[in-house]
């Protein structure tokens, strides 16, 4: 069963995606998820950052984080 606060987590993360809010204001679980997400979907980290509001450095942090492979642009 997840959690009320990961559910807080998804949805925050899909309106991100959505562009309705920036990377910076989500949590670490919400922006992990985004990162996870748009990996999953073969984005680079910059196209990530771009697409979120976030830094190339912090994509990729995230990203080397979850243990998730980079993906060449």
């Amino acid at each position: 069963m997840i959690s009320q606060a990961g559910h807080a987590d998804a949805e925050a993360a899909r309106r991100c995606l959505r562009g309705d809010l920036l990377a910076e204001e989500l949590s670490t679980t919400a922006r992990e998820l985004v990162v996870t997400w748009l990996h999953r979907a073969g984005l680079a980290d910059r196209e990530v950052a771009s697409q979120t509001g976030m830094t190339t450095y912090t994509a990729a942090r995230i990203r080397a984080r979850l243990a998730l492979p980079a993906v060449q642009p």
